[in-house]
């Protein structure tokens, strides 16, 4: 099915339910790339940069049938925007976290109508699918498996693996497509969960044994998964049933 519009700020509708036309929708990303220069050379050490916040700037007017009700109009519209961190939408299918940087307004007829815009900043600069993707199985120890992550942007990965009977120091996992791995040391004990989460509920790394914080058994990297397939394997006692779920991503 296609994608339809949808243009949305947490509950805050932006369309004409709340007498509000968009005009443009623009978005900025950046590689802050720090340099040093060299001394008696030309040229500079550049570091591998990381992608920085995005910024989402929208446009539009809003329209009231007389001055009263414009009032009461830009008033809503201004305390939605002003609701903290919030789900933006484009359509039905993807959405991104961000808060309000700026808000400004004016008039171009006090009775009818006044434009406005509005800056967001996404702290996390990645579009996300708004169904999530999972995978559930009862892998062969050291054998390997394709995931697929079919947007265009690395995804965060959370990882939770059931146990049927103890498994004790004796689990691994590994995304040998990106090299990175993890290693829990402590015991899973029969029939509870082991939960990696690499920010994938949260703003936080999360280990969780049987939901009790377990960091301190936990070795390695919290893992993602690229865009396009993903080699992932287990390593560990025979049984545990393991479930990854992630949700695709764009820049």
């Amino acid at each position: 099915m296609p994608a339809t519009i949808s243009l949305t700020f947490g509950t805050l509708t932006l369309n004409s339910t709340n007498n509000i036309t968009i005009s443009k929708i623009s978005e900025k990303s950046a590689k802050p790339v720090q340099t040093t220069n060299i001394p008696v050379t030309d040229g500079a050490i550049a570091e591998t940069a990381k992608i920085g916040p995005k910024t989402i700037t929208v446009e539009g007017d809003i329209a009231g049938t007389s001055y009263d009700d414009l009032r009461t109009n830009l008033d809503t519209l201004h305390a939605g925007l002003l609701n903290g961190l919030q789900k933006l939408t484009k359509d039905n299918e993807r959405y991104i976290y961000c808060q309000l940087k700026d808000f400004s307004y004016a008039y171009d007829h006090m009775t009818r109508r006044a434009t406005w815009g509005a800056s967001f900043v996404a702290h996390s600069p990645f579009w996300l699918a708004e169904t999530a993707s999972t995978d559930s199985r009862i892998p062969v120890s050291t054998i390997s498996y394709v995931l697929n992550n079919a947007g265009n942007a690395p995804t965060r990965l959370k990882i939770q693996i059931t146990a049927v009977g103890a498994i004790a120091d004796a689990c691994k996992v590994e995304n040998v497509t990106t090299g990175k791995s993890f290693q829990f040391r402590g015991t899973i004990a029969t029939t509870n969960t082991l939960e990696v989460d690499n920010r994938y509920d949260t703003d936080d790394f999360q280990v969780l044994n049987n939901s009790v914080d377990a960091h301190t058994n936990f070795e390695g990297d919290f893992l993602t998964l690229d865009s396009g397939n993903n080699t992932i394997r287990y390593t560990g006692t025979v049984g545990p049933t393991v479930l990854l779920t992630w949700r695709k991503c764009w820049y």
